[in-house]
């Protein structure tokens, strides 16, 4: 899709090109009554480690935007579009995420609230050049600290959580040390399971589960 294509079927939206945001506060308390963030089309604009706090975003579409490293906190995000953004280790545990789409993203690292069911990815990436091959972007798998966040490449896993961020091919999984060996292998194991269940929908057999977005163990 193209900017002319995308303010052709949102006529209505206001359109922001290039501002920066990176490393700000970007507080609900702070935004300038004259920069709607709803209705709005963002193109090209750096909220690179921005800190978004109580903002409400509806109906809003970021093209070609930066947000890595940005972080969402009290924040109210629905029906929202991102498309051909970075989303390398953005943060979203702790805000509200509905019904909101990403195509064509960068979303590796990214770590999300437990309410990403309602939301879709399309053609996800890890980084610019790695496509993500799982059924879903990404696995929240819980542990007894934090949770850690599984996205499934070519030729590894890439594992991100608080201060861990791995990369295990399957020569090295027998040898890493827990919790991660166990993260990956629940994640290994699904991915084997959905397999196993598309084989059988196409042959027309009962399935025997069905697997959520984004697992918790």
């Amino acid at each position: 899709m193209d900017l002319k294509t995308l303010t052709n079927m949102f006529p209505s939206h206001k359109l922001v090109m290039g501002e920066q945001f990176a490393q700000e506060n970007v507080s609900a308390l702070k935004v300038k009554s004259v920069l709607r963030w709803s209705d709005t089309i963002f193109v090209n604009c750096d909220f690179s480690e921005a800190h978004f706090h109580l903002l409400m975003l509806s109906g809003a579409i970021f093209f070609k935007c930066d947000f890595a490293g940005a972080t969402f906190t009290a924040c109210d995000i629905d029906a929202t579009e991102f498309i051909s953004c970075n989303m390398t280790c953005a943060d979203f545990q702790g805000s509200c995420v509905q019904d909101s789409n990403f195509t064509d993203c960068i979303v590796g690292g990214i770590m999300g609230p437990r309410d990403f069911e309602s939301c879709s990815f399309t053609n996800a990436r890890y980084s610019r050049h790695i496509p993500i091959v799982s059924s879903v972007p990404y696995y929240s798998i819980s542990t007894p600290t934090k949770p850690l966040y599984i996205f499934c490449t070519p030729n590894a896993w890439r594992v991100h959580g608080e201060g861990v961020r791995l990369t295990v091919t399957a020569e090295d999984l027998p040898h890493i040390d827990e919790p991660f060996k166990a993260a990956v292998t629940c994640v290994h194991e699904i991915e084997q399971s959905v397999g196993r269940e598309a084989v059988k929908q196409a042959l027309g057999m009962p399935e025997s589960r069905k697997v959520d977005r984004n697992q918790d163990a």
